[in-house]
């Protein structure tokens, strides 16, 4: 091909495709550019002095790790959690059933925290510390039945018999902190485990 005045003109495997210096500091500044946003901090969380970082569990009490935040629920098949959060519930479980449901405790006693859901409701409790009683009457053959009785100090945090009211707290899928901490001059102590909640009734009232 030639052009205008007879001159080849043409392109080859040698040539390359002309880069502007515009187009050079462009590609170089978007190389330069950071792949994360940096995180701005709300007001209110400098007001209340939240540290930059969460705490260490390892250093800091009352704090849990994540493998630790663990809240689960116990179902019963049967039965019924009454207007005031009372209950008696019983429910057979083979072997590894119950294992899973010992684990299960164990885990609550940890984040103190356990559900108990039945066919129409559904409670959630905050756990203290208890004791422990086994009791084994064998009979004339030796054989008898143990039983294990975990006994220990708890609070309704809340009771609901509508399967689509939404959960308090973790369970819930979302954080919060109740209004309180914000408006009122109270040691951190005093919102621990939910015990700022005067009224786990309240939303059933409703």
């Amino acid at each position: 091909m030639t052009d205008g005045d007879g001159n080849e003109v043409g392109s080859n495997s040698d040539e390359r495709p002309v880069t502007t210096e515009h187009d050079e500091t462009a590609s170089l500044t978007a190389a330069q550019e950071p792949s994360s946003t940096t995180v701005t901090r709300s007001a209110i969380s400098d007001e209340l002095e939240v540290p930059a970082e969460p705490p260490d569990p390892e250093t800091t009490d009352h704090v849990l790790s994540e493998d630790e935040l663990v809240y689960p629920t116990l179902t019963f098949d049967d039965g019924e959690i009454g207007g005031e959060g009372e209950f008696e519930l019983q429910q057979a479980l083979d072997r590894e059933t119950m294992r899973a449901w010992l684990e299960d405790c164990s885990d609550a006693l940890t984040s103190h925290d356990l559900g108990i859901e039945t066919p129409n409701e559904t409670a959630i409790l905050g756990l203290g510390s208890g004791d422990v009683s086994m009791t084994f009457d064998p009979d004339e053959n030796h054989v008898g039945t143990l039983e294990v009785t975990f006994s220990m100090k708890a609070k309704l945090m809340t009771r609901a018999d509508d399967p689509e009211v939404r959960q308090a707290g973790a369970r819930g899928g979302e954080g919060f902190i109740p209004l309180a901490m914000v408006t009122e001059n109270q040691e951190p102590a005093s919102f621990r485990c939910y015990n700022w909640i005067d009224d786990p009734l309240e939303r059933s009232k409703k």
